[in-house]
């Protein structure tokens, strides 16, 4: 067994599953990547008026919330799209029945104005166009805003995505949602922000 591999095995052994620096756990602990990049060490700030931390995934996950189901996983990878990381959903079996309802994701808290109308940019990622290859949905307050799938902008490359949105409230519950048939299958999000249009 090669040395990253086993100190990917020690490393998901002693976090319990979860991601340290862009080692991807199994949740039978279990490593599913057999590089380990060096964990981002600084602290998640935000640019001027955006209201999304850590959007570019430079400073490891937090304050970003990872949910994965059964034959998913996630990991930070790099490069990312012009930087350093990026997040990344990949498929790793055959799609549940229950992700229709309750799909992988990740998530934010953002505080927005309410009344006043953003534009939430992100750049997506698919590693291939297939009919079974799915979608990024991005959810606000769990209700869906947006959806884009690999054949709409095409696969292998980065890819930009624009949102205007109104927020209603003051508290936002930034969701992407990631749903896809083929196995395997690799989506990766981006330079997530969120400014009030001006």
């Amino acid at each position: 067994m090669g040395m990253s591999i086993l100190l990917g095995l020690v490393a998901c052994s002693l976090i319990g599953g979860n991601l340290v620096g862009a080692i991807s756990c199994n949740a039978d602990n279990s490593t599913l990547t057999s590089t380990i990049s060096p964990t981002p060490t600084c602290t998640p700030s935000r640019p001027v008026n955006d209201a999304v931390s850590n959007g570019g995934f430079e400073c490891g996950l937090a304050p970003w919330v990872p949910e994965d189901i059964v034959n998913t996983r996630h990991a930070l990878t790099s490069p990312g799209d012009a930087s350093s990381f990026a997040y990344e959903f990949d498929q790793v079996g055959p799609k549940v029945p229950e992700a229709d309802m309750h799909p992988a994701s990740v998530y934010q808290d953002i505080y927005l104005a309410a009344g006043v109308t953003y534009n939430l940019k992100f750049r997506t990622f698919f590693d291939k166009c297939t009919q079974n290859e799915g979608f990024v949905g991005v959810m606000i307050n769990r209700a869906p805003l947006y959806t884009v799938d690999a054949c709409d902008k095409g696969a292998g490359a980065f890819k930009d995505n624009l949102v205007q949105f109104t927020a209603a409230v003051n508290l936002i519950n930034l969701r992407f949602e990631f749903l896809t048939n083929e196995n395997p299958a690799v989506f990766k999000i981006d330079n997530v922000s969120v400014v009030p249009l001006h």
